[in-house]
């Protein structure tokens, strides 16, 4: 197998790295990639090729045209584990959200996020299903203090989605 080489200039990376930082992952020239937000991501843990510290490298390397169309940003749950624990102040949160931002803007958003899409757009919530048995047997509330509880905090996100870009993706 013949590995193809990518001659990447400084102003390449810098161009990915201002990017990111318009789109609100400016914290990710902190990562040192220790790897300690990999320990703890779902997504690395499913198998996914492209979990947030190799997510990450590619970035901070200026290697945007290669991961845009990689799917496995979209399967962040959006947790925060990996903001959590990370020693270095990245909030990885936010880069994996802010690289979203980008597949967005270039319509390089992965089939299978749509249905998510839609559903956030519907409920509040990208991943939803019952928990409200759950909830009690735990002591809480059975319905969570989000949109489910609140139907104006979902008119109001809806209002932010119709007029978001997202909105041009004719989703929702």
């Amino acid at each position: 197998m013949q590995v193809e080489t990518v001659n990447l200039t400084q102003k390449d990376r810098k161009a990915v790295l201002a990017q990111m930082i318009e789109k609100g992952g400016g914290n990710l020239t902190k990562c040192i990639q220790c790897g300690a937000c990999a320990s703890v991501c779902p997504v690395a843990i499913t198998g996914l090729p492209l979990y947030c510290k190799r997510l990450f490298r590619f970035l901070q390397t200026g290697h945007l045209e290669e991961i845009l169309d990689d799917a496995s940003s979209w399967a962040c749950v959006a947790c925060n584990r990996c903001t959590e624990i990370c020693p270095r102040g990245v909030d990885p949160f936010h880069v994996v959200f802010a690289f979203r931002r980008i597949q967005a803007q270039e319509l390089a958003i992965p089939a299978s996020a749509t249905t998510s899409l839609m559903n956030f757009y519907t409920t509040g919530h990208a991943v939803y299903g019952d928990a409200s048995e759950l909830r009690q047997k735990v002591g809480l509330d059975p319905v969570p203090p989000s949109t489910l509880k609140y139907p104006e905090a979902l008119k109001e996100l809806q209002t932010l989605l119709d007029e978001s870009p997202m909105a041009e993706l004719g989703l929702f």
